[in-house]
């Protein structure tokens, strides 16, 4: 059983030990953007496979270097890069910040690589397995505490403007994260002459009708009206 706690550098030669750690980098990486790619996150699973794979890919040449000192420079390096990444993921909009939990979890993945990469596979399993559980066992815990989401429709009225309005709001939903796949865009010719578009959204949290807000702002919207409450 040592093969779960020790450095797999004990029992593989190159070039196959490199191999492996690359291949478990990308399977550590996979886990966890699969999580996120399943919730329509920017963050997904290419982002973070190759989040994990790059780490493991720093870690492998700070061994091969060969120096102590070497090991501790590109390490922080790895960290320092990584922190710039994962700003970029970090949206600041006229009603607050978003992408903070992607950001979180670029950093953790990119420690979860620098793991597997010193050859340690089986904690580099391990912390995917944990970091999959946080990303899916607190949100559900946040769902039971705060309630669970109650959806209701609302119909937006509004001056297509030769296209232009539905791409305003598309780049609104865009930003807030709200769900494509339950709406599905599906724009219609209103009685009036104008255009018609439902839209379904959690109405019992706050921050999830905060771009209610937004598309009001906009000139062409004639109307926004609730028409209907749906299942979970």
């Amino acid at each position: 059983m040592n093969w779960l706690t020790h450095d797999w550098r004990d029992f593989i030669a190159e070039p196959w030990l490199s191999i492996v750690l690359s291949l478990v980098a990308v399977v550590c990486g996979a886990i966890v953007g699969a999580e996120r790619e399943k919730r329509e996150k920017p963050i997904g699973t290419r982002t973070l496979t190759l989040v994990a794979l790059g780490s493991a890919i720093f870690t492998m040449l700070s061994f091969a270097i060969g120096a102590e000192n070497d090991h501790a420079r590109i390490a922080a390096q790895i960290v320092t890069g990584v922190g710039f990444l994962g700003a970029g993921a970090i949206i600041r909009g006229k009603f607050g910040i978003t992408g903070l939990t992607s950001a979180a979890t670029i950093w953790a993945v990119s420690a979860m690589g620098m793991v597997a990469g010193a050859g340690y596979v089986a904690a580099g399993l391990g912390l995917s397995v944990l970091i999959l559980a946080v990303l899916t066992v607190i949100s559900a815990g946040e769902q039971r505490f705060l309630g669970r989401c109650e959806y209701v429709t609302v119909t937006l009225l509004f001056e297509p403007n030769g296209g232009k309005t539905i791409v305003k709001i598309e780049e609104i939903l865009d930003e807030y994260n709200v769900p494509w796949t339950r709406n599905k865009l599906a724009v219609e010719t209103s009685t009036s002459g104008g255009s018609r578009l439902s839209i379904t959204y959690c109405d019992r949290h706050k921050h999830h009708r905060e771009f209610l807000a937004e598309l009001a702002a906009l000139e062409e919207i004639t109307e926004i009206k609730s028409t209907s409450s749906v299942g979970p």
